[in-house]
């Protein structure tokens, strides 16, 4: 009887050896998975990473003078091109009008940078409450800077407007914004 006691404690005591060691790895596992985790986490945080932030900070094209935007999105294809596209999305308390020539005034100081050298044309796009109001083009050269006219002036000047809204015109119509609809 001592034999199969001393038999089944031996037993005992090996099972729960082996059950140990198997416990063990399966612990160990989800180190593993942390692990691994963590690894693919700096991943995930670059694809979540919002598209227009980094094409704005990539792009030595300066939109900090837009300062009654919301958001301004660049494109910069002057190396395929030489065009610059600009979408502007504007703040949404500002009245249709208002926020063109905001919008227009601004692109002034947007037109003067040395970073869009090479460029023949910028493209303007505006967007208010999720809509576009207006859409235009600028020619660089016939872009003229003059500090004695109103700089949405002399931006609408060079520019030919694809698309207006129909509070957008009467606005420019009422302030004497010239409009160019070639």
């Amino acid at each position: 009887m001592k034999k199969l006691f001393l038999l089944l404690a031996a037993a005992m005591l090996f099972l729960s050896a082996c059950g140990d060691e198997t416990a063990a790895p399966e612990k160990e596992e989800p180190k593993e998975d942390v692990k691994q985790e963590e690894k693919e986490q700096p991943k995930k945080e670059d694809k979540e990473q919002p598209k227009d932030g980094p094409k704005e900070e990539d792009s030595s094209i300066d939109t900090s003078m837009y300062e009654y935007s919301k958001s301004v999105e660049v494109t910069d294809a002057i190396d395929i091109n030489n065009y610059v596209s600009l979408i502007i999305r504007m703040n949404d308390n500002l009245q249709p009008g208002l926020a063109f020539q905001h919008a227009t005034t601004q692109t002034y100081d947007f037109l003067h940078q040395p970073a869009i050298k090479g460029a023949d044309k910028v493209g303007i796009n505006i967007i208010l409450n999720d809509k576009k109001i207006a859409m235009y083009e600028v020619d660089i050269s016939k872009f003229q800077p003059n500090d004695d006219e109103p700089m949405a002036d002399v931006v609408m000047e060079a520019s030919v407007v694809e698309m207006m809204s129909p509070e957008v015109e009467e606005y420019a119509n009422t302030m004497d914004i010239p409009l160019n609809k070639e």
